[in-house]
């Protein structure tokens, strides 16, 4: 078993400082335990997952050009689920509940398993879609809308995966 050792280099406070910060968001007030509580299983996440972490193979997003590419990737994915919540909204409240739900078939354009994870996962958290099943060659994905399952065809998410995906160091 490798020695699990922890140090503050750079990758690791890549990886503490967004955990911190979404403990800190999910925490029901700020508090010292809170910040204490966080500060310590956020250091434990490290310790024993800086090896996935920073594996080149699994996780290329922390390194070059490709980190700022995913800081994009988030902002863009924030500003599709609050769109996405919106449409939802506006097809609940409607008097005539216009829906449509439809399976559809996304052609999988990803080669990399972590990056179909992230987009399946985008899909899923997007409202309105989900992501049922990842085939040889296609996404199956549940839209509660005719519009919203076309749109998923070509998608900006899917989009910025693709690039993610082959954006060199």
């Amino acid at each position: 078993m490798k020695d699990k050792q922890i140090g503050f280099t750079p990758k690791n406070i890549y990886l503490f400082i967004p955990l911190f910060l979404f403990w800190l968001v999910l925490s029901p007030r700020l508090s010292t335990e809170a910040v204490v509580s966080g500060i310590i299983v956020s250091l434990i996440i490290v310790i024993y997952s800086k090896d996935i972490a920073f594996s080149h193979k699994e996780m290329p997003l922390y390194y070059g050009k490709k980190f700022l590419l995913f800081l994009k990737f988030i902002g863009r994915l924030l500003v599709e689920i609050v769109k996405a919540n919106i449409e939802v909204a506006m097809v609940v409240l409607n008097p005539s509940l216009p829906i449509s739900p439809k399976f559809v078939k996304v052609p999988m354009m990803l080669k990399n398993d972590v990056m179909k994870t992230i987009y399946g996962n985008s899909v899923t958290l997007t409202p309105g879609t989900l992501t049922v099943d990842v085939t040889e060659g296609d996404f199956v994905i549940h839209a509660l809308t005719e519009d919203a399952a076309e749109a998923m065809k070509g998608s900006i998410i899917e989009k910025y995966c693709i690039l993610m995906e082959e954006e060199k160091k």
